[in-house]
């Protein structure tokens, strides 16, 4: 579901000067990489921040980043944009100095599948202060809270066999607009839902996605920050 939001997104943004991203919560860089494609790095980003809680995570982003330049950039392309990995905790306040120095840079922040692990308000709270402070968008993916009343994310532990489950909290998507309208931000464009339906099985999801056919997994959109944005409105 990302590519047509990316794409609406890029849309939006100015094509004729430098683009800035800020990803929060790349994880192992599955979005990350992407971004490096030639269509959108070439010619608009000019730089991506890749920020993760897990330092584990940010190494295998890394990784994958790295192979991917290698096998795919050549002299005669442009120059891939600059690539940075930082590990950032959105719940804790206490900002490193690497952290500091990104806050307000951003035109574009890239979220996707992390809300459902914070507080609507903690993850407004930090896109604002990566976004640049005149203007800018937040692409946000959710799992949807109809699969969040019912699941959550987890994995298990390779030596003890227990499955290991962070906290997780199923935002609908009226709240996570209504909080963003307190920080600012406005949906700009659709918000789009999945539903999983028994096409999907096998193709789109494998066989265990059986269980979520009817079910929403999953939510997107775009929202815009900035003080132009707000100047427009109050002058309609």
């Amino acid at each position: 579901m990302l590519p047509a939001l990316l794409d609406h997104v890029f849309a939006l943004l100015p094509s004729d000067l430098p683009i800035t991203i800020t990803e929060l919560g790349c994880g192992t860089g599955r979005n990350t990489v992407k971004l490096l494609s030639p269509k959108f790095s070439s010619p608009q980003i000019s730089s991506i921040v890749a920020l993760d809680l897990s330092p584990g995570m940010l190494t295998v982003a890394k990784e994958r980043c790295g192979n991917y330049l290698t096998a795919n950039v050549s002299g005669a392309l442009p120059a891939p944009p600059v690539t940075e990995f930082y590990e950032f905790d959105a719940l804790n306040q206490e900002l490193s100095h690497e952290i500091k120095a990104l806050e307000g840079k951003a035109d574009l922040v890239l979220s996707t599948l992390v809300l459902e692990h914070l507080p609507i308000d903690v993850f407004f709270r930090a896109v604002k202060l990566f976004l640049k402070p005149t203007g800018g968008y937040v692409l946000l993916t959710n799992m949807h809270a109809e699969m969040g009343r019912i699941s959550q994310a987890g994995f298990l532990d390779e030596v003890t066999g227990e499955k290991i489950r962070g906290h997780s909290y199923a935002h609908e998507i009226s709240e996570v607009i209504e909080e963003g309208g307190k920080w600012g931000f406005e949906v700009v464009g659709e918000v789009g839902e999945r539903v999983i339906q028994q096409a999907d099985v096998g193709t789109t999801v494998g066989e265990r996605g059986k269980k979520w056919i009817g079910v929403n997994v999953w939510y997107g959109f775009v929202m815009q920050f900035g003080e132009v944005h707000q100047a427009d409105r109050a002058g309609q």
